[in-house]
């Protein structure tokens, strides 16, 4: 594998224009086939999120090398899934509630030409608008919804997990249903129970190790809550006999936890195919890192640092440290802490051993925090296999598209 080797890595970049980012195809299947293999060990179906990934043809890559049993792609958003729909792919179910017309107009669209897309609902808001537009384009077939059914942990008076959904109850949850039954221009498809305390939250963070006991704490709670949870609405909709398409849950973080549950039919992964550093700090994790983008060392200000251009491709939520990227390779290297990572450059302390070894125009090496944001950053990928490039795939935003 070329990416853990610097002399090699190096060697392949020496005549690309940085940044740029480094796909090594062989982990990135060994990823896929681990996370398959947890999916199919427990009769899952696995649903792939789009937005961890964002570059069509590694999503192609991972729904073949995956099997059979990889269906469909979890979207972040309407025009992200005509994207897709228009690359070949089908099965869209798209996580994030819209009712801006523009997007209807397209999911509507989509519908018409044959291909399954699922719009998500959380309250009967969105049920009333939905089918109202339903009812006035004239469609003949419903509307595909999914009930998003919040996961959080809420102890007493606390809120753990992400400020999702309202539907936290199987109250609230039987509520929504009758909302969706009482219009025929909808059809309840699936229902998507997303546990981001747990799929979300690495519980061996080295930026943060006094609070990982915590963190542990509160993931073991919470795998049994949401269980029941989870449990509880697929019991109702028996006892209604309502028939669903799916029931999804998990994520990269949460798979194996997720994939226990008898009711749950399909499992979601994403970051993990790729596995960008954030990943790497759960208990269970076993992915490789399969990415990395390389910057050029433009300047050496002082013996113990060196300074490469750009960097500043921090990723989205807290401002905490584990949302900035990691020096990979050479290995040693960490970044000032003054300056941090920069949008046109970055100073790295250089360890005394290696004083003198990295020169202007070498390349080094980070991990992204997150996997799917990092591709907004570049036009494409580079792609090698078995140690030698193979060619390039284009990122969304190499496709000319910008969602948000």
């Amino acid at each position: 594998m070329a990416l853990d080797n610097y002399r090699k890595l190096a060697e392949l970049v020496r005549d690309e224009p940085l940044p740029t980012m480094v796909v090594d195809l062989d982990v990135l299947d060994a990823n896929v086939a681990r996370l398959s293999e947890v999916a199919k060990r427990h009769g899952k179906n696995l649903r792939v999120a789009s937005k961890s990934v964002r570059v069509p043809d590694l999503l192609k890559r991972i729904l073949a090398v995956g099997g059979e049993h990889f269906r469909g792609l979890m979207c972040f958003s309407v025009p992200e899934a005509r994207l897709l729909a228009s690359e070949g792919f089908d099965d869209l179910l798209v996580a994030y509630p819209t009712v801006q017309r523009s997007d209807l107009d397209v999911a509507r669209a989509m519908a018409a030409e044959g291909k399954t897309v699922t719009l998500m609902v959380d309250s009967a808001t969105h049920v009333a608008m939905l089918a109202d537009y339903w009812a006035e384009s004239g469609e003949k077939s419903p509307l595909r919804v999914c009930i998003d059914h919040d996961m959080s942990w809420r102890p007493g008076k606390l809120h753990i997990g992400a400020q999702r959904s309202p539907i936290r109850a199987t109250d609230d949850f039987e509520q929504l249903l009758d909302e969706i039954l009482s219009r025929q221009e909808l059809r309840l498809s699936g229902v998507m129970g997303y546990e981001a305390q747990i799929a979300g939250v690495g519980d061996e963070n080295p930026f943060a190790p006094l609070l990982n006991p915590a963190k542990k704490l509160i993931k073991t709670q919470s795998v049994k809550d949401v269980a029941a949870k989870r449990r509880a609405a697929a019991e109702l909709l028996v006892r209604r006999g309502v028939k669903i398409d799916f029931f999804n849950g998990g994520g990269t973080g949460s798979i194996r936890s997720t994939s226990d549950e008898d009711w749950v039919t399909e499992v979601t992964a994403g970051s993990g195919f790729l596995q960008s550093h954030l990943f790497d700090y759960y208990a269970d994790n076993q992915n490789q890192p399969a990415f990395c983008f390389a910057l050029q060392v433009t300047r050496i200000p002082q013996s113990d640092r060196i300074t490469c251009q750009s960097g500043g491709f921090i990723a989205s939520g807290t401002n905490d440290a584990d949302k900035s990227p990691v020096p990979f390779l050479p290995a040693g290297l960490k970044p000032d802490k003054v300056e941090g990572f920069g949008e046109v450059q970055t100073p790295l302390s250089v360890p005394k051993a290696m004083r003198g070894s990295l020169k202007p125009g070498d390349p080094v090496f980070f991990r992204p925090s997150k996997a799917g944001e990092i591709a907004e950053r570049f036009n494409d990928y580079l792609l090698i296999e078995n140690g030698e490039k193979v060619g390039r795939a284009r990122t969304y935003r190499g496709l000319g598209y910008c969602f948000y």
